[in-house]
């Protein structure tokens, strides 16, 4: 019943087409119900008494009601066509304007199978049983209404039998129905993961290939296509069940029918007419009850897939915009946090009361270990998620109550994770403000040091962009993002790691171009690269979800605290600006752990050794299991230190960033990698490998010394 209540929802605003449908549905019945019965009245009424004005009008009555069934049905035909256009034309853009309502929790939930599926196999699924199966439903019941009343008009006694006969038709696919959804519901379910391994297979082609993942990519694969297989025998040989029990059913009626109205032609109760014209009905509705049972199967297809498109329409937005929003002023005084608690999952919390107030026009900069909750501030400060306690606000305005238009408008956010749409560079670039002068375009571009490599391109603005911009390199991508950003002129510019794929000499050229327009917007930025925030109005120092100093970078400095530590982790190397070429000091050697006993004259010769090795997104330094025989510093990039498991596959474990150093065992010894450790971004790395670091400490054995003692108290 709730499936049918769904279905007469979706029809409710289409009554007339419903109507005319109806209608067409009746008369054509009638006219097949009707047609078996003139059989009766040409054998009886004019065959018979040979009486031929008798069989002219019956055949005039049969080709002009033929003809007019001819038209109603293509009236029909039409209406069903339109209504079921217009049902599923209208339920896919209410489940597309849904999914954009829903927040970032949605989509963390359910994957792009999940919910691609559901548009295509689900949405195929339901126009069907509109298009065929309703009204194949609607003519096949009246068909078997009707002509079981013709039949009782023509031999009751008969009609009793074969009506107590058909409930064999019936009961097997209803003791059949309670499997068949379990079954369909597998099998959708199935669709939906197989469609998921493929979506990610493409999307990750180049880091499965880079790790050599393709083996378990396959058997994963393998396992699911075997689902496929499995749960789709099942679906064909339960739905073929439900289709050959009531074909069975009617044989045996058909046998019966023919004996039991023999023996009343035998025994004069019926005539011949008679029996022919109830012969044929009878063959009429045995096949409309028939092809209801057929119809089972189509029914509970459709059935879950309402369900299923149900279950999308009951997710309501972890972040909803207010029943009556207010429309920010487009100037800006100050954006604050008050007392802010978040957690992405109950009883985690990556913010803890945290409060901050940044006025216009400020230059603010989150830094932090990695995981420390910096990000996380820059999210509710967009407002992709709502505090669990607190408040955050814009002026006075609790974003709770801002409408998301006004509040996009005033503000824009550039994240790391760079997203580009499928179309030119200019599209991406102009997105919906047509306003936009083709001199605004490049200048944008030109500001984003973007411009020239676009020019490059054999179509220049007009380059397609396939695959969210997976031909270009993360530092275009980051750069084509910043110009489109600069582009909407927002007077809130949030940044999330901007830099982390650019070049030094690009990230020099973009830090500059902040501080050309910091005067002119209210920017806050999220780095763990503190060389690009030395000149920020104020410094927010986030630790463990909370901001444990606030300040400008000298006085953060000057009080010894995790800033000054964060600095000094980061500080002591040299870079080319061309990004090529690397140093480190030996002052910058002594504050790792292992290499803190050795002489600081030593250490000049062991950071002599060190060579600069640069890495591009997607490199791999070092890959789990194989012998290890290099030491590395991080002097720029980040790193993401990755796993394998039977259980999980591979999963990653920590995020390394500038300053950040691995693999020391391997100055000592050659043993396999314990974890794949895989570039981010453009990088650059210092290494030194370990048959010259011996040799160093052939000549000078207390360097070997020191850092067998530092390494077995920290093992």
């Amino acid at each position: 019943m709730h499936f049918l209540r769904l279905m007469l929802r979706h029809l409710a605003p289409y009554k007339w087409l419903c109507v005319l449908l109806i209608f067409s549905v009746c008369f054509e019945v009638a006219y097949a119900v009707a047609s078996p019965l003139s059989l009766k009245y040409l054998v009886d009424d004019a065959f018979t008494p040979k009486d031929f004005q008798a069989f002219l009008f019956i055949m005039a009555l049969l080709f002009g009601g033929g003809l007019l069934n001819i038209f109603v049905s293509a009236c029909g035909d039409y209406t069903i066509g339109k209504l079921s256009g217009e049902v599923i034309r209208k339920l896919r853009g209410e489940l597309f304007v849904h999914l954009q309502g829903q927040s970032l929790p949605f989509y963390q939930r359910y994957k792009v199978g999940d919910l691609v599926t559901r548009f295509s196999m689900d949405m195929s699924s339901i126009e069907n049983v509109i298009r065929f199966a309703g009204p194949m439903l609607l003519k096949e019941s009246l068909s078997t209404l009707l002509g079981l009343s013709m039949l009782f008009a023509i031999e009751w006694k008969l009609t009793l039998a074969m009506l107590a006969g058909s409930s064999l038709m019936f009961i097997g696919p209803w003791l059949l129905q309670g499997r068949a959804e379990i079954v369909n519901l597998n099998y959708k379910e199935a669709q939906e993961r197989f469609s998921n391994t493929i979506d990610e297979m493409v999307k990750g082609h180049k880091t499965i290939k880079g790790l050599h993942q393709q083996l378990r990519f396959r058997e994963r694969a393998g396992k699911q296509i075997q689902d496929l297989f499995s749960f789709g025998l099942k679906l064909h040989v339960n739905n073929s069940l439900m289709e050959r029990l009531p074909l069975t059913a009617l044989l045996i009626l058909n046998g019966t029918m023919i004996g039991f109205g023999g023996y009343l032609i035998f025994h004069d109760q019926m005539t011949v007419g008679g029996f022919m014209a109830f012969f044929t009905l009878f063959m009429s509705v045995g096949q409309a009850g028939s092809n209801l049972s057929f119809l089972i199967p189509k029914l509970i297809e459709s059935k879950i897939s309402f369900q299923r498109i149900e279950e999308i329409f009951d997710q309501q937005p972890a972040v909803p915009e207010s029943s009556v929003p207010i429309e920010l002023p487009e100037s800006l005084d100050a954006i604050r946090m008050d007392r802010v608690t978040f957690g992405y999952t109950e009883g985690t919390y990556q913010l803890h009361d945290v409060s901050l107030r940044i006025e216009n026009g400020t230059y603010a900069a989150f830094v932090g270990p990695s995981g420390s909750g910096k990000s996380t501030a820059l999210q509710l400060l967009s407002r992709f998620y709502d505090p669990m306690q607190g408040t955050v606000f814009i002026d006075d305005y609790d974003l709770r109550v801002v409408s998301e238009g006004s509040l996009r408008k005033l503000s824009t956010l550039v994240s790391q994770d760079t997203f580009l749409f499928n179309g030119t560079i200019k599209d991406n670039l102009m997105l919906d403000n047509r306003a936009l002068t083709a001199e605004d375009i490049v200048e944008a571009a030109k500001q984003a040091r973007i411009h020239d490599a676009i020019v490059g391109w054999p179509a220049g603005y007009d380059t397609m962009i396939h695959n969210e911009g997976a031909s270009l390199s993360g530092g275009e991508r980051q750069r084509l993002s910043i110009a489109r950003a600069l582009l909407r002129d927002p007077k809130l510019l949030l940044l999330d790691e901007v830099t982390s794929a650019l070049d030094p000499v690009t990230e020099a050229d973009i830090n500059r171009l902040l501080q050309e327009i910091r005067h002119s917007k209210t920017i806050i930025s999220v780095t763990h690269r503190l060389a690009s925030v030395v000149n920020a109005d104020v410094i927010y120092v986030f630790q463990a979800g909370r901001i444990v100093e606030s300040g400008k970078h000298e006085e953060l400095l000057s009080r010894q605290g995790l800033y000054c530590s964060l600095w000094e982790k980061q500080n002591g190397f040299q870079l080319s600006h061309d990004g090529m070429y690397a140093t480190v000091d030996a002052e910058r050697l002594a504050k790792l752990p292992f290499f803190e006993e050795i002489a600081a004259p030593l250490l000049k010769d062991v950071a002599a050794l060190f060579s600069t090795e640069t890495c591009q997104e997607g490199d791999l330094v070092v890959q789990e299991n194989e012998e290890g025989n290099k030491f590395y510093i991080i002097v720029r990039g980040k790193f993401e230190v990755l796993k394998h498991s039977p259980e999980a596959g591979v999963k990653r474990v920590a995020v390394l960033q500038d300053g950040d150093h691995f693999g020391e065992i391997a100055l000592l010894k050659g043993i396999p990698r314990t974890a794949t450790v895989k570039a981010m971004g453009p990088s650059v790395l210092l290494s030194v490998r370990r048959e010259a670091f011996h040799q160093l400490t052939s000549e000078y054995p207390t360097i070997l010394r020191a850092l067998e003692r530092s390494l077995k108290l920290r093992m």
